[in-house]
C-alpha cells in the first residue's frame, strides 16, 4: 500500500508541475495516473479515508528529501518534461502504467535545445551533456 501512495504523491507533484506550466496533456495523463493508483489503494485497503494522511507521509521515489529542500527545489526547477517522466517510469511499478508513461515520453520527442535557449526557456539538467554530444 506504500507503493500506492508512493504514486498517488508522485504523480499529483508531477501533474502541479505540468499545469503550472500548461502542459495540460502531459497534467491531464498525470491526474489519470494518481487516480489509478488511488483506486488500487482502496482496491487492496478497502476504504479511501486514510489516502491523504498515508501520502504526507509518502517518500517521492527520486529525491531524498531528508537532505533538505534544496535537492527537491533543484529537481523541480531544472528538470524537462521528458525527464520527470522517465524519473516516474522508473519507480512506476504497474505495467499498465508503465505502457502510458512510455507513449508520452514518445510524444515529447527530443528536446531541440537551441530553439529553448532562444525563446529563453528555463535550462535543464541534460542540456550540458545533449549539446556535448550533439555537435
Amino acid at each position: 500500500m506504500k507503493m500506492e501512495c508512493e504514486a498517488i504523491e508522485r504523480y499529483r507533484e508531477l501533474e502541479a508541475w505540468f499545469t503550472d506550466r500548461n502542459y495540460d496533456e502531459l497534467a491531464s495523463l498525470c491526474a489519470r495516473l494518481a487516480v489509478w493508483h488511488r483506486d488500487v489503494y482502496v482496491r487492496i485497503g478497502g476504504q479511501e479515508g486514510n489516502i491523504a494522511a498515508d501520502t504526507t507521509h509518502a517518500t517521492v521515489p527520486w529525491v531524498a528529501r531528508d537532505r533538505g529542500a534544496k535537492p527537491y527545489e533543484f529537481l523541480w526547477r531544472l528538470a524537462s518534461p521528458a525527464q520527470l517522466l522517465e524519473l516516474a517510469l522508473k519507480a512506476e511499478h504497474s505495467e499498465a502504467c508503465v505502457a502510458k508513461l512510455r507513449a508520452a515520453i514518445r510524444k515529447i520527442g527530443p528536446v531541440n535545445w537551441e530553439a529553448a535557449l532562444e525563446s529563453g526557456a528555463a535550462p535543464s539538467l541534460a542540456l550540458g551533456g545533449e549539446r556535448r554530444t550533439s555537435r
